[in-house]
């Protein structure tokens, strides 16, 4: 057996086997919102549940009857202008076509202060990741996650103590949401054993 014919065989595998990932940064800001507050619906072909997207300018003059100056941590976790994602207790994101990676968001307390935010990942019915950070509701803070080859986000907010006026609550915002999609390598090994097979063929036909 000649190497050339292997060699190729063996880059086109290890290219099958190892995707392409598409790294995204979501900013939300891309939506038109005027300030009401709209649940996310298939944005970004993911499914959005239980998360509303805020204009984090104009919601300044809707909440002043509610909090301090008509601030809250959608002004205060707005990190690409203008809009952002406020996120209730038992939020999910999820993937229906691929698996993705989740990166890194920045995460803000809404109306608390030191909410803790447990977020898991999910690959299927089983959890791969469970993390519990700390986010501050008068700065947005950049949290790294990392989490590879999962198709469910699910955020859980307790605690965190009363920021500005109003009610207390343990939402909290979130924007640039960033992670990337992870092709199905069994869709990308069968295409490159189809080219293999015609390069075969290919060889037959000049022989």
């Amino acid at each position: 057996m000649k190497l050339r014919p292997i060699l190729a065989l063996g880059l086109i595998l290890a290219f099958a086997t190892n995707p392409t990932r598409s790294q995204i940064v979501v900013t939300f800001d891309d939506l038109s919102e005027t300030g009401s507050g709209a649940f996310l619906q298939g944005y970004q072909g993911l499914t959005w549940s239980n998360i509303l997207c805020n204009n984090a300018i104009l919601r300044t003059n809707v909440e002043d009857h509610i909090f301090t100056n008509g601030l809250s941590g959608d002004f205060y976790g707005m990190v690409s202008a203008s809009n952002v994602a406020l996120m209730f207790p038992n939020c999910e994101i999820d993937s229906p076509g691929t698996n993705f990676n989740f990166l890194s968001a920045f995460l803000t307390g809404y109306v608390n202060s030191n909410v803790n935010i447990e977020v898991e990942g999910f690959n299927g019915a089983n959890k791969i990741y469970d993390t519990i950070v700390v986010a501050a509701a008068t700065n947005a803070t950049l949290f790294t996650f990392n989490y590879l080859d999962i198709n469910r986000l699910y955020f859980n907010p307790y605690g965190g103590e009363l920021a500005f006026g109003g009610g207390s609550a343990a939402a909290f915002v979130m924007d640039n949401f960033e992670y990337e999609s992870v092709p199905e390598p069994s869709s990308l090994l069968l295409t490159a054993l189809a080219l293999v097979s015609l390069w075969s063929f290919a060889r037959r036909r000049r022989a």
